[in-house]
């Protein structure tokens, strides 16, 4: 398969995120209520989104794309922090005319979540590698060709709910 250049992204592009982030976080939580239950709720949303899109859209419909990333993990692959943080500003609006700014709030705290750990897992030498190794098992195991199974990334959640967890202990103990 030929490695796709489509979502080929610059340093400055793939890093935004880092910063427009925690800046709509911080947002969020100083125009509107704060209810840590919405917060929750929030990055419930974002979890599920994330398995979603993940599953769905980048293994299914923009699979070449996708799989870019699978075969240079490290690369800056992937959707434009300026796109992404365009389009999640434009959304704080309606979340604020509809009293949703702590929803808002905790979606945009998963997004942060996943992107820092998406990051650091593909760099073990990450200072944050040594609280992660359960996760980073887990994603290596997605990484694997062929096994179309663990799409979380900051949680396993939603593939427990729709059975698409493997242990990564159980696939090893299979092939001995």
């Amino acid at each position: 398969m030929a490695l796709s250049k489509k979502w080929q992204l610059t340093p400055f592009e793939y890093k935004i995120d880092f910063l427009i982030a925690p800046v709509l976080i911080g947002t969020a939580v100083c125009i509107g209520p704060l209810s840590i239950l919405q917060t929750i709720f929030g990055v419930l949303i974002w979890s599920f989104a994330e398995y979603a899109v993940h599953r769905f859209s980048f293994h299914q419909r923009f699979r070449k794309d996708h799989w870019a990333h699978h075969l240079d993990p490290k690369a800056y692959i992937g959707i434009s922090g300026l796109t992404i943080g365009i389009a999640y500003a434009f959304l704080l609006l309606p979340a604020w005319w509809l009293g949703l700014t702590a929803t808002y709030a905790g979606f945009m705290l998963g997004y942060f979540a996943y992107v820092t750990l998406h990051y650091a897992l593909h760099r073990p030498e990450h200072h944050l590698g040594r609280f992660i190794k359960s996760l980073a098992n887990n994603h290596e195991m997605h990484h694997l060709r062929g096994i179309e199974k663990n799409f979380g990334v900051t949680s396993p959640l939603w593939d427990f709910v729709f059975l698409t967890y493997i242990h990564p202990a159980k696939y090893a103990k299979s092939f001995h």
